[in-house]
């Protein structure tokens, strides 16, 4: 299987649609769930609540890692920080990148339970199958 390197906006337009998150529980054991993160540049946005079992996974244990399909395959590895700042979770809220309204979801960007997850891609993984078999091409954030 060839490998090459794939820059960050390639991989970019292959994130889309829903995607699998997997994290860490706090007791150790791994906990996947389906999710519709936005992007937004170099970042994965996530609206979910605080209490929900990913936003308690990544409280205590900040990486996680996302399949998305169709299409390609992408593995995404990232960082994750929770956002409970009101000025960007307004900003967001408003922004239109989610492909529901978070209203239908979150009532209000100023409910207490409602938090953002902003991913910072480390490294990526794109799997595809092309006319002289599978590709599989990677990327990884550099420095700086």
């Amino acid at each position: 299987m060839p490998a090459s390197t794939i820059d960050w906006p390639d991989v970019a337009g292959l994130l889309t649609g829903f995607a699998h998150l997997a994290t860490v529980r706090p007791d150790g054991m791994p906990h996947v769930a389906k999710v519709s993160p936005a992007l937004d540049g170099d970042v994965l946005w996530l609206a979910t609540r605080s209490t929900s079992r990913k936003a308690r996974n990544l409280a205590a244990h900040p990486h996680a890692a996302l399949m998305f399909e169709p299409g390609a395959e992408v593995y995404v590895r990232a960082d994750a920080e929770m956002v409970h700042d009101i000025e960007t979770k307004q900003r967001i809220w408003i922004s239109g990148m989610f492909p529901f309204p978070l209203a239908m979801f979150f009532g209000s960007f100023d409910q207490p339970d409602f938090v953002l997850v902003r991913f910072t891609p480390v490294s990526a993984i794109v799997m595809r199958q092309g006319a002289d078999g599978v590709s599989r091409d990677t990327w990884e954030r550099t420095a700086g």
